[in-house]
Formats: structure tokens, C-alpha cells, sequence
């Protein structure tokens, strides 16, 4: 019994700063922020990291600019059989994005936003086939050139006037150039 009593009352001690907390005063005009970007875990397989840094300004209240760098980079080395040479590819791109937010007006500490963005990134790739030791492996080489926009939707929580964590999801279309062999595609997701 004392126990619970003792689970109550910490409840309680938790609550009541909770109640009497006035709302914070988030999404205004002239806040900054430092984004952080990483992708590649979709389907939990961490071969390839894609990440980028960026920030975001609010230029009235509500309504925001972003920027971002983003950074790829994948060097895999198979390992060749016996009497094979091993394989490699390494993949490297650099891309650049802006968007857009709009905060959706609730008086709390979570945020719920709708935007846009638009992206450009260069990437290249070379790759070497495993061949018999001695042999002689040819190496291709692709370059690539992505033009995306898209829609986002996303929350961002507060946990104090400083400090929030955003989760968002992006929807676009992506158009792809890519050279060796001469391929155009477009992209929709």
C-alpha cells in the first residue's frame, strides 16, 4: 500500500508543474534553427549514408525558409573468391535544398507543419568487377545529375523554448539524368 502511495504522490509532483506550465511561445518570427538530416534506414540496412546540416528561419511567425547540404557517400569492397581480384564501388554525391514551412497555429509544445522543397544533387559513381587475379577489370564509371520537389509533412516537439526534434515525411518527384550508359528517368515517393 505504501507503495502506491508513494507512486501517487510522484505522479502528482510530476502534474503540477505540467498543469501550471504556460505555453511556449514557439515557430515566431526570427527564430533560427540548426537541421540535421540522415537517411538510408528505411529498411534498417545501413550500407549507404546519405545525410546533410542545414537551417531553417522564421520569417513571420509560422512560416519558415530552410536550407540544406546533403552529403552521400557508399565505398563497398566485396571480397573476391579464390583466385579472383575483389570488387569495389564507390558512390559519392552532393546535393543542395531549400524549402519551405508552415506551422499550423496550436498554442503548445508540438508543431505540426506542411511545406514544400525543391533539391539538387550530383553524385558519381565508379565501379571495378572482381576478375581472375592477373586479369584486367574494367571500370565504369556513371555520373548522375537529380532535380527533386516535393511536398513535406512533418511535427516538431519542443521540449523547452530551445531545443525541439522534428520527424517529417517528404513525397516528390525526383527527374534523374545519368551518364555511361545515357539514361533520363523520373521518380515518384
Amino acid at each position: 500500500m505504501l507503495r502506491y502511495a508513494g507512486v501517487t504522490v510522484l505522479a502528482l509532483m510530476l502534474a503540477v508543474p505540467i498543469a501550471g506550465a504556460q505555453p511556449l511561445k514557439v515557430a515566431s518570427a526570427g527564430d533560427k534553427a540548426l537541421l540535421f538530416n540522415f537517411s538510408g534506414l528505411g529498411t534498417l540496412n545501413l550500407g549507404e549514408y546519405q545525410g546533410g546540416i542545414g537551417g531553417k528561419y522564421f520569417l513571420s511567425n509560422g512560416m519558415a525558409v530552410r536550407g540544406m547540404l546533403l552529403l552521400g557517400v557508399n565505398n563497398t569492397t566485396n571480397k573476391g573468391s579464390a583466385g579472383f581480384t575483389d570488387a569495389t564501388d564507390n558512390i559519392f554525391s552532393f546535393g543542395l535544398g531549400a524549402g519551405l514551412e508552415y506551422h499550423l497555429p496550436i498554442a503548445s509544445s508540438v508543431s505540426p507543419y506542411l511545406g514544400g522543397a525543391i533539391s539538387f544533387t550530383t553524385s558519381s559513381e565508379k565501379y571495378t568487377p572482381s576478375v581472375f587475379t592477373g586479369g584486367t577489370a574494367t571500370t565504369a564509371k556513371t555520373s548522375a545529375t537529380d532535380f527533386g520537389i516535393g511536398a513535406i509533412g512533418g511535427v516538431e516537439y519542443f521540449f523547452n523554448q530551445n531545443i525541439s526534434l522534428s520527424a517529417e515525411y517528404q513525397f516528390g518527384l525526383s527527374v534523374v539524368s545519368k551518364t555511361n550508359p545515357d539514361v533520363s528517368q523520373m521518380m515518384l515517393g
